[in-house]
């Protein structure tokens, strides 16, 4: 059918309309061919005929009056015969006409377009952003600091004087770094949008929303790679080789228990026998190589059905290509092979104690070999799980298809190093798991402890050790939605349940008591300054920190005498910009762009606990 009535008509409506005709024309043929002359064959033949003479002439109204009727006649009895001809042959007809389904509808199109989707950057409309103090930029930002002024002894004797204090220098520098997003919008967008929605603004601000996101993940976890005295990013280099030691045979399942942090059971295929050998490979994966959401990272999303990409070709815009990392870690060496036993059939493998805790590692991908003998076949290994914990337990065949020894091509492949990435620049966990003096304990799937009273042993040890090593205190706690879960029912726990608190409401307020107690804030003794001798430390979820992971931010500066403008800056060569490039085609092609940096001022405050499991009360 043509297009023309395509666009008017579905082809089941036309096929329908077809159909109907070619039933009318059948049933007319066979009428006449039944030699049943029909009035309306006898009105074909015999036409009516138009009055003649003069309007005077006696007789010549009753002639036109006549024929009025007649005519009329004529077209009644047609009308009729027709309308029972169609019904008599098709009865579904008798329900044709207009309606809605036939599709003559307004369109209740509501404009402009929604822009329906979480710009979560709180870090980045937070932090304060800081531009040239100097006659030029260069190419990185540099500072210098005290950390120890050198406070000797300061009894005197009589008429003499004391030592002289030798303060420390200290010097610090942050490269700049370019982040960009790329948009374009043709010209027929452009104009067929005229009236609902301004395409070419609303790609503008998407591509700031995007270029936004895209900061907000490295501002968190950036990681350049480059470390030494005065950097702080980081390379993870090769996994350590795990060990393997068969346990009780879990009740698992072949789904697993991967979607609870913490909870390191792979899923499987099919279940090991006492027959088979087990063999493990494991590679780390950072905050960016394994994201919360699709919203960060290095761009692609880690699935065991999809497997890593250690790294990726990014074809820019402009024709030219980029290689990305993408946060992985070099694969292991194979672990020693373990037998699966008569009632003994998980094998839980882990990496060694002495390696851990293995800072900038927030996730790790397991590859399974099962083997028939005490072999080991790398080929064979597959993808079996991705956890946030440094051990798995194995109950059978991995559910993955990608080998442990895949290649990628002509790039960078799972035996290099790709933990890191040239163009970022270090983020808030690269500075707290890279600087000397910074606390940062993993708790490699374990639970935090409830001492029964409102606190927590794990923050109460973090808290004591940044007042004794620094003298103040923590502004403000950050976690995954889990691990601020966790942290939230350990807070309640009484040793029996979660729940440690007395809620105490009136006889007239019962109607308005409201579940889902939240606990808000952590109660912390070491404020130097506050009036009470304690402050109440916010506990907030953001979507872009690392699953099971409470980050204790930094954001007053604690001291006051020591000139820096705020714990943390974004110091900015060149603010947001935008440039629409040269036409080379029907569109806009345009770009979104910054020059910057982070600056950490204190970066041994701010501290990491990790590795955080589902609250176990004791």
């Amino acid at each position: 059918m043509s297009s023309g009535v395509g666009s008017v008509l579905s082809d089941a409506q036309y096929l329908a309309l077809r159909q109907g005709t070619t039933e009318l024309k059948k049933a007319w043929h066979n009428s006449l061919q039944k030699g049943e002359m029909t009035q309306l064959e006898h009105f074909k033949a015999n036409p009516a005929i138009v009055p003649k003479g003069n309007p005077s002439e006696p007789g010549f109204l009753e002639r036109c009056e006549a024929f009025i009727n007649q005519c009329t006649q004529r077209e009644r009895l047609a009308k009729s015969f027709i309308q029972e001809m169609v019904w008599k042959n098709h009865p579904n007809l008798k329900k044709a006409g207009v309606t809605s389904s036939l599709g003559f509808n307004f369109y209740d199109l509501r404009g402009p377009a929604y822009l329906i989707y979480p710009v979560n950057v709180h870090f980045r409309n937070t932090i304060p952003r800081k531009g040239k103090v100097n006659a030029g930029y260069g190419t990185m930002a540099n500072w210098k600091a005290t950390r120890n002024p050198g406070v000797p002894y300061a009894g005197a004797s009589e008429g003499n004087r004391v030592a002289i204090g030798t303060p420390d220098e200290n010097d610090y520098y942050a490269k700049y770094k370019e982040a960009g997003a790329e948009g374009s919008v043709t010209f027929t967008a452009e104009f067929a949008g005229e009236g609902y929605t301004d395409n070419l603004a609303d790609e503008h601000l998407r591509d700031l929303h995007r270029l936004w996101l895209a900061e907000e993940g490295m501002i968190i976890n950036g990681n350049s790679g480059v470390s030494g005295s005065t950097f702080t990013g980081f390379k993870l280099g090769t996994c350590p080789t795990p060990a393997g030691a068969a346990v009780a045979t879990h009740s698992v399942g072949a789904t697993g228990n991967l979607s609870v942090v913490g909870n390191a059971d792979l899923p499987y295929t099919t279940a090991l026998s006492n027959t088979q050998y087990v063999t493990v490979y494991c590679v780390a994966l950072t905050a960016m190589g394994n994201p919360n959401n699709t919203q960060y990272g290095y761009g692609v999303f880690p699935t065991i059905a999809g497997g890593l990409t250690p790294q990726y070709a990014r074809q820019n815009a402009d024709g030219s290509v980029d290689l990305i990392n993408g946060g992985t870690s070099a694969i292991s060496a194979a672990s020693t092979a373990v037998q699966a036993t008569t009632g003994n059939l998980t094998i839980r493998f882990a990496l060694p104690s002495a390696s851990l805790p293995y800072k900038g590692a927030f996730g790790y991908a397991w590859y399974v070999d099962v083997e028939a003998t005490n072999t080991t076949n790398i080929a064979n290994a597959k993808l079996a799980g991705i956890t946030t914990t440094p051990f798995c337990f194995v109950s059978g065949t991995a559910t993955g298809t990608q080998a442990a020894n895949f290649t990628n091509g002509s790039l960078s492949g799972i035996t290099t190093d790709n933990s890191y990435n040239g163009l970022d620049f270090d983020g808030l966990l690269t500075y707290a798991a890279n600087t000397t003096g910074a606390y940062y304990t993993d708790l490699q799937g374990g639970s935090l402890t409830s001492q029964k009273n409102g606190r927590v042993t794990e923050l109460e040890t973090l808290l004591q050790y940044v007042w004794q090593q620094y003298q103040t205190g923590i502004d403000e706690i950050w976690g995954d939605a889990t691990a601020v879960a966790t942290l939230d029912a350990a807070i309640r726990y009484s040793g029996t349940s979660n729940s440690a608190y007395q809620f105490i409401t009136t006889r007239d307020g019962q109607n308005n008591l409201l579940g889902g107690f939240v606990v808000s804030a952590y109660q912390s003794r070491y404020a130097f300054n506050s009036p009470t001798g304690s402050n109440a430390i916010p506990i907030r979820i953001h979507p872009m920190i690392p699953a099971g992971t409470l980050y204790f931010f930094v954001k007053n500066n604690p001291y006051p005498q020591s000139r820096i403008p705020a714990t943390v800056e974004m110091l900015v060569q060149r603010e947001y910009y935008s440039i629409e490039w040269p036409q080379t085609s029907r569109k806009w092609p345009f770009g979104t762009y910054v020059h910057e940096c982070l600056a950490q001022y204190v970066p041994w405050i701010p501290s990491v606990i990790t590795g955080i499991g589902p609250f176990v009360g004791s």
